[in-house]
C-alpha cells in the first residue's frame, strides 16, 4: 500500500514538474526595459523605472534586480512582482549621485517562478547604458513648471520680482500697499480718483558673468555634496533664469590662475551645463588678483558679476576684500558664499567636555571672522548672499530678480 502511495506521489510530482517546465518555457516571452534620463541631477533623488511585460499566457512570480552605478546612493533596486499573461508591471526606485561625471547602469536580472514554485528561470537583460550626472536639473525644471503656473512663490521666489523699474514702460495697474511712491502715476491717479501704479518691463540683454572659485576652500564637504557642488547647482538655476529673462550669460572659472572665460552672450542651457557638469575644486590657493585682472581686461561693458566663493578662511577672505574693488568700480558684484551649518551647530551647542569648549571657541572665532568679511565686502559696494546650502539657489535667484527690478545695472 505504501509503495502505491509513493508511486502515485512520484507520478503526481513528475506531472507537476512537466507542467511547470511547459509553463516556464513561456517565461522567455517576458520583456524588460529601464527608463531613466540620460542626464540626471547631482545630490537629489532621481527616479528609475523598471518595466516588465508578459507577452505570453502564464502567470509568474517575478523577482527583478537592477544594477545602478555602484557609486550612487540608492533605494533597493530589487522588487517582487506578480505578472500574468498580457500584463505589464513596473516598479520605481531612486538613485542619488554623489558627484558630477559620467557613469553607467548595468544589466537587469529577472527570476521567474511558476505558481507552484517548483522551478525558476533566470534571465539577464542587456540594458547597460551611460548616464551623465549634471548639476541639479530638477530645480530648473521645477522652476519652469512653477513659472508657467505663476506659482514661483512655492519655491520661495517672490512674485513681485517679475516686473521691474526698467526704462521701458509696460502698463498701469491698481495701487497695492507696499508699492514705492515713485512708481505712482499721478496723472492716472487724478483721472481715476484712486492710486495707480506704473509697471515697467524688466531690462533685457544685460550681461551676467557667473564666476566660480575652484580653489581648495570650495572642496569642503557639507553633507553629501561639497561647497563646489552647491555653487554649481545655484549657478545652474541662475543661468536658467537669466536666459529666460533675456539676459546674456557668461562663465569664468579660476583657481590659482584663470582657467576658462566665456564672454556673456545669448546661449543655451545645454552649453552652460556642458561647461558646469565636470567641474570640481582643486587643492590650490585661489588668486583673486589674477582672476579680477582677467575679468577687468576682458569684460568692458558694465555687468552683473556673480562670484561663488567661500568666506570661511580669514586669509583667503582678506585677499578677496583687498582686490574686489577693481571689479566693483565698473561692475555690480554679487558675492555668494555657502554658510557652514555644521560650524554654526558647533557654535550653538552647549559644551560638555573640554574638547567641546575648544571646538566651540574655534567655531565662534571663524564665524566672527566671516561676519567681518561680509561687512567689509558690503562697505566696498558688493552685494553679499551668505546662505545655507538648502536656501542658496533660491536666495541667489531672488537677489538677481531684485537687482533686475531695481534696475541696478
Amino acid at each position: 500500500m505504501v509503495a502505491w502511495v509513493a508511486v502515485l506521489w512520484l507520478l503526481g510530482t513528475a506531472a507537476a514538474v512537466v507542467s511547470d517546465i511547459a509553463r516556464l518555457r513561456g517565461a522567455a516571452s517576458i520583456a524588460a526595459a529601464r527608463q531613466v534620463e540620460t542626464t540626471i541631477s547631482l545630490g537629489v533623488a532621481n527616479a528609475v523605472t523598471v518595466r516588465l511585460r508578459n507577452r505570453g499566457g502564464g502567470r509568474y512570480e517575478i523577482v527583478a534586480r537592477d544594477e545602478p552605478p555602484p557609486e550612487f546612493g540608492s533605494e533597493s533596486p530589487r522588487a517582487t512582482l506578480e505578472l500574468s499573461g498580457g500584463e505589464t508591471a513596473e516598479y520605481v526606485y531612486r538613485v542619488t549621485p554623489p558627484k558630477r561625471g559620467n557613469y553607467a547602469f548595468g544589466d537587469l536580472t529577472v527570476r521567474a517562478a511558476t505558481p507552484r514554485g517548483l522551478l525558476l528561470r533566470q534571465a539577464t537583460y542587456r540594458l547597460r547604458r551611460p548616464v551623465r550626472v549634471y548639476p541639479n536639473l530638477l530645480q530648473t525644471r521645477a522652476h519652469e513648471l512653477l513659472t508657467r503656473r505663476d506659482r514661483l512663490i512655492q519655491m520661495g521666489v517672490r512674485l513681485s520680482r517679475l516686473r521691474g523699474t526698467g526704462l521701458e514702460f509696460e502698463s498701469l495697474r491698481d495701487y497695492v500697499p507696499g508699492d514705492e511712491m515713485r512708481r505712482i502715476d499721478w496723472k492716472a491717479t487724478a483721472r481715476r480718483d484712486e492710486p495707480v501704479t506704473r509697471e515697467y518691463d524688466l531690462e533685457r540683454s544685460q550681461h551676467v558673468l557667473i564666476c566660480l572659485d575652484l580653489g581648495r576652500t570650495m572642496a569642503s564637504q557639507l553633507g553629501v555634496l561639497t561647497k563646489m557642488d552647491h555653487a554649481v547647482n545655484a549657478s545652474t538655476l541662475l543661468a536658467y533664469a537669466a536666459l529666460k529673462t533675456g539676459d546674456w550669460v557668461g562663465l569664468f572659472l579660476f583657481g590659482e590662475r584663470p582657467l576658462r572665460f566665456i564672454r556673456p552672450r545669448r546661449t543655451t542651457m545645454d552649453r552652460i551645463l556642458a561647461e558646469l557638469y565636470p567641474l570640481g575644486a582643486e587643492a590650490v590657493e585661489s588668486s583673486y588678483y589674477r582672476a579680477f585682472i582677467e575679468i577687468s581686461r576682458r569684460l568692458r561693458k558694465r555687468s552683473l558679476i556673480v562670484l561663488f566663493t567661500d568666506l570661511l578662511d580669514p586669509d583667503s577672505s582678506a585677499r578677496l576684500i583687498r582686490h574686489v574693488s577693481m571689479l566693483a568700480r565698473r561692475h555690480l558684484v554679487l558675492c555668494v558664499a555657502v554658510s557652514d551649518y555644521e560650524l554654526e551647530g558647533i557654535a550653538e551647542a552647549s559644551p560638555e567636555r573640554p574638547r567641546d569648549l575648544y571646538q566651540r571657541t574655534v567655531a565662534l572665532s571663524l564665524l566672527h571672522d566671516r561676519r567681518l568679511a561680509v561687512s567689509a565686502l558690503r562697505e566696498r559696494g558688493v552685494i553679499v548672499v551668505d546662505a545655507r546650502p538648502s536656501d542658496l539657489s533660491v536666495q541667489v535667484l531672488n537677489r538677481y530678480l531684485d537687482i533686475k527690478e531695481r534696475a541696478r545695472l
